[in-house]
């Protein structure tokens, strides 16, 4: 799913960023890419992205479960309801987690994506964007944009976990 809907991760990055007038739409933008650098053009960072998401999808499951078990498992013996805040806790929690563990990598698929527009720096690929950056920023560099991204991600996340889950236990 992730290699399939990355094109369009791409042209979002481009767009968002680009001077105003540098494309004139979607299409234009899509052909330009192709046109410019090819099949590889619309898949720049993937490979920083695909690295990304399996260990964040790992951790942000597996410490949603856990919360949501364990919480289950401690209304249950009070014989009471854990209700929606246990729910949305457990998604903020595994989200925040699995973010602030793979979060550099998000940021080094944003760099590459936008790689060689105006102003912006020309990558080799995933180390020299690492390296580059590092060297650059420090180690602390690699959390640009963290808190932003977290005000985004957060709701998000934990509000699709409790909906799912409330869905998921209701007789239909």
């Amino acid at each position: 799913a992730q290699l399939m809907v990355y094109p369009l991760e791409v042209l979002k990055t481009r767009m968002s960023i680009a001077k105003p007038g540098h494309y004139r739409g979607f299409y234009d933008c899509l052909n330009q890419i192709y046109r410019n650098r090819g099949l590889r053009g619309l898949y720049k960072g993937a490979g920083a992205s695909t690295m990304g998401i399996i260990p964040y999808a790992g951790v942000d499951l597996m410490i949603n479960s856990v919360i949501r078990e364990q919480g289950a498992e401690y209304y249950r013996r009070r014989n009471r309801d854990p209700g929606i805040a246990i729910l949305l806790g457990a998604g903020m929690i595994s989200s925040t987690t699995a973010m602030s563990c793979t979060y550099p990598l998000n940021l080094i698929r944003t760099r590459l994506q936008a790689s060689g527009m105006d102003g912006a720096p020309v990558y080799d690929g995933v180390i020299d964007c690492v390296q580059r950056s590092v060297a650059a920023d420090g180690l602390r560099g690699l959390y640009r944009g963290f808190g932003a991204n977290l005000l985004k991600v957060l709701p998000s996340t934990s509000i699709s976990y409790a909906v799912y889950d409330i869905l998921r236990n209701r007789k239909l």
